[in-house]
């Protein structure tokens, strides 16, 4: 039996100022590591465990589409069809107003769906400027030019042929799923997959059966210090309030709150073409159709080259591609990757990562690496 894999991963990562991580490495079968660096809690010196929860950022993303695939396997979806539909107001590219928008689109972020703000006569509009308020910003207002609270919404690319990063096409994907099931989000994400799995977490604070065990998330400062942005208490005040049914986009491109091992049984179900422990989750063809490359291209961030429904695809660290995804906000930097061969999970709650670059940093690609090299995956 193969063991210790990772066992000098603490040695490696003394290189990096980090406040606190948890890395694992998952086979197929089930076998698995998970080391903890660090601290939770950078001010009362509390380490970090294998229990310690974070808010995994745009990980999240894979879990929401999970979500909508779970629809299209019932039949209460097309992926080809035009959202407007779903949504129940027609959503156009202004620029190109007789080409459909579709959910597939929206999975693969080549929508021409954008997430850019800016201040329009003193108000802050666009999807961008609906996440600095609590204000109640309907989804239309957002999407339809001319609205109270439009602003640009749409890219100067055709639908369907460019990819564009668009946290906000992650909360329409979320919001269809409001509309077909008559549930909030979160509560039916639970139903399906989070509980079935026997996650007791979610992408609302009361929905984590070990609040205490939520670590503290940091900024790196210019000094050499880190500074507290959010815990427990700092995320309550930030958390979005339940808007009417299809109209909660906000927050779920990244709030899924978790722990590393709970992740991996995600992880572990896409690894296994849908299958947790003999239960079935999704279907064989789902999964491979989330693999499946959906757009290939240059993208502004190399670590988009290829994409899939909602799972990043990368070739340049394995023979056998990569899926999976990464996450940053809030001091947080975290990814899940996976192929045949294994899974890698890292979250980190604060570090120095040298770089200004959104997604994946030259601190990420270093631990990337190195995780590639000792688990040969």
């Amino acid at each position: 039996m193969e063991e210790n894999i990772l066992k000098g991963y603490p040695e490696f990562i003394k290189q990096f100022e980090m406040v606190g991580s948890n890395v694992l490495f998952l086979r197929k079968d089930g076998y698995l590591e998970n080391i903890t660096t660090g601290y939770a809690d950078l001010e009362k010196k509390i380490k970090t465990t294998k229990d310690s929860i974070y808010r995994i950022a745009s990980i999240s993303k894979v879990i929401v589409a999970i979500g909508l695939l779970k629809l299209y396997e019932k039949g209460l979806v097309d992926l080809d069809e035009d959202i407007s539909i779903y949504l129940g107001f027609k959503v156009r590219n202004p620029k190109f107003p007789d080409c459909l928008i579709t959910l597939r689109q929206v999975l693969s972020q080549t929508s021409s769906i954008i997430d850019d703000g800016a201040f329009v006569d003193g108000v802050y509009k666009g999807y961008d400027g609906s996440n600095c308020t609590d204000d109640y910003i309907k989804l239309e207002e957002i999407l339809t030019i001319g609205s109270k609270h439009y602003y640009k919404g749409y890219s100067e690319y055709k639908p369907g042929t460019n990819f564009i990063y668009s946290n906000l096409g992650c909360g329409i994907i979320a919001c269809v799923c409001e509309k077909i099931t008559g549930k909030y989000f979160p509560e039916y994400i639970k139903e399906v997959l989070l509980e079935p799995l026997e996650i007791y977490s979610g992408f609302r604070l009361e929905d984590l059966k070990y609040p205490k065990n939520l670590v503290g998330h940091y900024l790196y400062n210019s000094d050499g210090t880190f500074k507290l942005y959010r815990n427990y208490d700092l995320f309550k005040k930030v958390q979005c309030l339940k808007y009417p049914l299809g109209e909660n986009y906000r927050g779920v491109a990244g709030g899924l709150y978790i722990t590393a091992y709970d992740l991996s049984k995600i992880m572990q179900m896409l690894m296994n073409k849908g299958i947790y422990k003999d239960k079935r989750i999704l279907e064989e063809k789902t999964v491979n159709e989330m693999e499946t490359i959906q757009w290939q291209g240059t993208a502004t961030d190399p670590t988009y080259k290829q994409k899939g429904l909602q799972l990043i695809i990368m070739d340049q660290f394995t023979k056998e591609p990569l899926f999976g995804h990464f996450g940053n906000a809030y001091g947080l930097r975290s990814f899940m990757l996976y192929n045949q061969n294994g899974g890698i999970i890292f979250l980190c709650n604060g570090a120095n990562f040298i770089t200004d670059e959104e997604h994946m940093t030259i601190v990420q690609e270093k631990i990337i690496r190195y995780l590639v090299e000792v688990t040969k995956i």
